[in-house]
């Protein structure tokens, strides 16, 4: 039997998939629509030229991925019980990756043959080199991060306590709310010995609150999937940047603002659906842009969207 793929991805829900949504209509339907399939060499062309933007990355995002793998190898070696990297060495590991991303993205052709394997850097594809304002920005972040990551509290609670349980490193995991999936993928999970859940999302970015829904969700789900009472759950935000901890206990408004705010997402998101049972999208002339140039300008899909600014 030959592989028949579905005409329309499957349906699910996540918090990047409703900010986005929110952003920009148009690069939403790009995103998740129009590059279905784009990954097969008998897709149409403008699905496969979608999907190839859609992997377009960036300088910060490259940062941002750097340390979160150094944090996710930090804590398989103490799974492991072995020695520890330096702060030289992470930054040495980072720089690495950064200048990676950068070689690769010199390589247009090979990238267009091959986007999963090989990255591509938004800033290299349509401009063609590294603004210096923003490489002197994420260069400047590169030690000041790697030095906050081992000077963190979750880091050194992970690190020196005896009675810490290890259940979640970057897993993408999926759980129901009202009969639909949400896809969620938490940064670090552990518990306490004294029953405690702790919840850690590092950021390489500034201070925001914009963090909390976030948090809000990851408790859901971990009062959802392992049956956790909510008093039991610490959420964190390690703000690496600033060598800020921010620490809270959600509470049941908590959750259930994040409950409402799903619902009314997904609300909104399946208005813009021709069939809900498919998943298939209204035309894409009913996604409008979002006709903001500060939008448009780090749009991945600048070169296909006809609404850029």
């Amino acid at each position: 039997m030959s592989f028949q793929m579905n005409p329309y991805p499957e349906w699910s829900w996540s918090l990047s998939r409703d900010q986005m949504f929110h952003a920009c209509k148009r690069q939403y339907f790009y995103h998740y629509y129009a590059s279905h399939g784009g990954w097969l060499l008998t897709a149409a062309p403008e699905a496969q030229i979608a999907y190839r933007l859609k992997k377009l990355t960036n300088l910060y995002l490259v940062l941002g991925e750097a340390v979160h793998t150094a944090a996710q190898k930090l804590i398989d070696l103490r799974e492991r019980s072995q020695a520890y990297p330096t702060q030289d060495q992470i930054v040495t590991y980072i720089r690495n990756t950064l200048n990676a991303a950068f070689q690769e993205s010199k390589q247009r052709e090979r990238w267009w043959g091959y986007p999963k394997q090989y990255t591509m850097l938004h800033e290299m594809y349509y401009e063609g080199e590294l603004p210096r304002d923003r490489v002197d920005a994420v260069g400047s972040r590169i030690s000041v991060c790697a030095e906050h990551l081992l000077a963190s509290d979750s880091w050194q609670e992970i690190r020196d306590s005896g009675d810490i349980t290890v259940l979640e490193v970057e897993k993408l995991k999926d759980f129901i709310v009202n009969d639909e999936k949400i896809y969620v993928k938490l940064d670090v999970l552990y518990r306490r010995g004294d029953g405690t859940y702790v919840i850690t999302d590092w950021k390489t970015g500034k201070v925001s609150e914009k963090n909390e829904e976030q948090l809000w969700l990851y408790a859901l789900y971990i009062h959802e999937y392992y049956g956790v009472p909510i008093e039991q759950i610490e959420i964190r935000t390690e703000y690496l940047l600033d060598g800020i901890c921010v620490r809270s206990t959600p509470d049941e408004d908590n959750i259930m603002m994040i409950q409402h705010k799903i619902k009314a997402s997904l609300q909104s998101m399946k208005s813009y659906l021709d069939d809900t049972y498919y998943n298939r999208p209204l035309p894409v002339e009913r996604f409008a842009g979002a006709g903001d140039p500060s939008v448009c300008r780090f749009c991945n899909f600048r070169q296909i969207c006809p609404e850029k600014q």
